[in-house]
């Protein structure tokens, strides 16, 4: 298999796109040749989406030798729980069309998976690629009688994976900027004594208008790791931020004013070394 296109990562639809050249060879009768029945088991097939045409067909020492290009959508269920520190594996299953078919596949020489070399993936890295022939377990008879001796019928399979990994220095910044506005934000309302309560209220519009942008371009499964910490991080700093804020000026004045002035003084680096320390314990 050699890949000459990677397109459309749709991280909320799961999916990408992927074309490729794929050839098979055949020692069998040419006439009983079921190269032309493969397809990518987990493509998906809305109307013309996955095409699998036969471009090439030589006969060579006994053996059929066919090349096939394939274009298909494929499914492929995301992890972003590290997102955008995450790796990827993009994953291709060529099987047969007939999942009864008793033809066994397997691979013609070891590292029979490349890339081409000008593929260039937006925002990520290509790592080495590998291939390797597996199958799939089929939980039902397919209506068919049970074969004596046989509790789960397989189907073979050759997979290609690609491993991929997110730039995540392209990401950190569009993504963030408005936790980081938020941030900067309280910073501001420490060292400024007039319009804090309008900075505070900026800074929580600008932490949740970031969380509402992400949900919006990726699944909610990536929420649950890395995001959503660090969105209770910045939530967090924010009540940090007003709390102390609060307590010092209207409640340890009465007391104190000394211990007033030094607590005041060591609000802002204990907010800022707070939430740093935070970030740095949930980077993945």
């Amino acid at each position: 298999m050699y890949v000459t296109n990677i397109n459309n990562i749709d991280l909320l639809d799961d999916q990408f796109s992927i074309e490729m050249l794929l050839w098979t060879e055949w020692a069998g009768d040419p006439a009983n040749n079921p190269s032309d029945d493969l397809m990518v088991l987990n493509g998906m097939y809305d109307g013309d989406i996955q095409r699998f045409e036969r471009v090439s067909r030589e006969n060579r020492l006994g053996t059929t030798w066919s090349l096939y290009r394939v274009r298909s959508a494929v499914v492929k269920h995301w992890r972003l729980q590290r997102y955008p520190f995450d790796k990827q594996i993009l994953h291709v299953n060529i099987g047969l069309e007939n999942p009864l078919q008793p033809v066994n596949l397997g691979l013609t020489q070891e590292n029979s998976f490349s890339i081409n070399p000008g593929l260039l993936l937006s925002g990520w890295s290509l790592d080495q690629p590998s291939s390797y022939v597996s199958s799939i377990s089929l939980m039902s008879d397919l209506g068919q009688p049970p074969e004596e001796g046989v509790v789960i019928r397989r189907q073979s399979t050759v997979s290609f994976d690609l491993p991929i990994q997110r730039r995540s220095l392209l990401f950190v910044a569009p993504d963030f900027l408005g936790y980081m506005l938020a941030v900067g934000l309280c910073c501001m309302s420490l060292l400024i004594t007039h319009s804090r309560d309008d900075l505070i209220l900026a800074a929580v519009v600008s932490a949740g208008g970031n969380y509402v942008f992400i949900a919006g371009n990726l699944p909610v499964t990536a929420m649950t790791g890395f995001i959503g910490n660090l969105q209770l991080i910045i939530f967090l700093g924010i009540l940090y931020v007003v709390a102390a804020d609060e307590m010092i000026d209207n409640q340890l004045t009465h007391y104190s004013q000394r211990i007033s002035r030094i607590l005041r003084v060591l609000l802002l680096p204990s907010y800022v070394g707070i939430t740093i320390l935070g970030i740095a314990l949930i980077i993945p």
